[in-house]
């Protein structure tokens, strides 16, 4: 059997530890290296070109080694292991458009099928986990969310799928061919149903904190 190789790079010891003794209970998965920094991430995943790069790193230029992770070693997923505290960082990773995997500190059973997932579609992904809680990585039941497949409409949600694209009202009309003011009416009722205000930011974070797959959310934006 071709195992799916997977980098670790972590900052954290016990968590790496742990990461590495899921995997290697995976009879399909293989850890083929792990580091603590950014700057070493880059040289493993150039040197050994794994499958899967598991990214856990609190680290100031984090954006800058995904954007060269992507430009440099596209076949590589990533998964970023999201922390309570750097919603910051995912934002504008998002909003700068490299290709991540965002799982909020997820259960191992969450992980190994979302390694497996990317591995066979290779399609970015932004996923829910579960959080992390005084620090342990055992397991916890997911919490249920809204779906917004089944409360928006399709309309509602090609406008949702364009505005976290980052385009305008009028962008958005024109993508669509309808007129700005019926973006605006969309955009209000969805806004409405999902029961956010009116901010990028919140209808990003939204986007993350649901499973939402970005592929889904492209094809739905253009039909």
């Amino acid at each position: 059997m071709e195992r799916i190789t997977v980098v670790i790079a972590v900052d954290q010891p016990n968590i790496r530890k742990y990461l590495w003794s899921l995997i290697a209970s995976e009879p399909d998965m293989e850890t083929v290296g792990e580091v603590n920094n950014g700057i070493d991430a880059l040289d493993m995943v150039g040197n050994l070109h794994p499958d899967i790069l598991i990214l856990g790193l609190n680290a100031s230029n984090i954006i800058e080694i995904v954007r060269k992770l992507n430009h440099h070693f596209p076949n590589t997923a990533i998964i970023v292991l999201r922390k309570n505290d750097d919603e910051e960082h995912l934002l504008e990773m998002m909003r700068s458009g490299v290709n991540i995997h965002v799982l909020k500190s997820a259960s191992a059973a969450k992980l190994v099928n979302t390694i497996r997932e990317l591995n066979t579609s290779k399609k970015p992904l932004i996923s829910p986990g579960n959080r992390r809680t005084g620090g342990k990585t055992d397991l916890q039941p997911e919490q249920s969310t809204v779906d917004p497949h089944e409360i928006l409409t399709k309309r509602e949600f090609q406008v949702y799928c364009l505005i976290i694209g980052g385009l305008t009202n009028a962008k958005i009309a024109d993508r669509l061919s309808i007129s700005r003011r019926t973006v605006e009416i969309h955009r209000a009722n969805m806004l409405r149903k999902l029961g956010l205000r009116n901010q990028y930011r919140q209808l990003v974070k939204y986007a993350i904190d649901r499973e939402i797959l970005s592929d889904t959310l492209q094809n739905k934006s253009e039909n």
